[in-house]
């Protein structure tokens, strides 16, 4: 079943919290090597995810991207994303940050990049190029049994940070079967809930940030990089199946 369209706002938006203060404006310096991070799911020159992003907004909004940027501005940073090699990228992610310990970008690089994270246009681009995290978090929705769109929250924000699992697929699906199998004898037949899926999961998530996001996402809230998460924010929920 394909994931609808709000369905993947919403899983943007949770993941997204985890990502930065400013939605679809996030915006990170070459804290981290990538040399520039943009968007709700911090699209990055590093890993090569940035690059279609702005290609995609430029080619198709050319009008609206220059009256943000400027004509010099624009000129640059289109030249940047379109002629430059992924290392000359990070190089100039790295020339526009502020100070790598706290990943800020110079503000006349800033302003206009949070103003294009504002545009309708440029927000469907970066739902658009999260396909391939949305396809993943469904087939291993598919994989282990996750039918709520709280399942789903926890599987894209993990697919989002990590891809992988700490851990075999079918050692997992081995798990999860067992336990089923068990809840459904004492439980007349009912089906293992989501939650316990998730919480076999959680073991097989590298410590740290990424455990904390996704414990927060499994119980439903929790406090994590400082700011309190609560899923009913963003309308999710082990009663909403997707």
């Amino acid at each position: 079943m394909a994931i609808s369209k709000s369905l993947k706002k919403k899983l943007l938006k949770s993941t997204g919290f985890f990502e930065g203060n400013d939605g679809f404006s996030n915006l990170a310096g070459n804290f981290d090597g990538m040399g520039l991070s943009f968007g709700i799911i911090q699209y990055n020159f590093g890993k090569g995810t940035l690059q279609p992003v702005l290609k995609d907004y430029i080619r198709d909004n050319e009008s609206e991207f220059k009256s943000i940027f400027g004509t010099s501005k624009a000129a640059t940073l289109k030249k940047v994303v379109f002629d430059y090699s992924k290392n000359q990228q990070v190089s100039w992610g790295d020339s526009i940050t502020e100070s790598r310990k706290s990943g800020k970008v110079k503000a006349e690089w800033r302003e206009p990049f949070q103003e294009m994270g504002t545009k309708s246009n440029m927000q469907d681009i970066q739902i658009e190029r999260a396909q391939d995290y949305f396809d993943r978090a469904e087939s291993l929705a598919n994989k282990f049994g996750i039918i709520s769109t709280q399942g789903l929250a926890f599987l894209f924000d993990h697919v989002v940070q990590s891809w992988n699992f700490e851990g075999s697929h079918s050692k997992i699906e081995r798990e999860i079967d067992d336990l089923d199998r068990e809840y459904q004898k004492n439980e007349s037949g009912a089906r293992l809930p989501d939650e316990d899926r998730l919480s076999v999961l959680l073991d097989y998530v590298r410590s740290g940030d990424e455990t904390d996001r996704r414990r927060a996402i499994k119980n439903g809230r929790g406090k994590v990089h400082g700011k309190q998460y609560d899923v009913d924010d963003y309308g999710l929920s082990y009663n909403d199946e997707f």
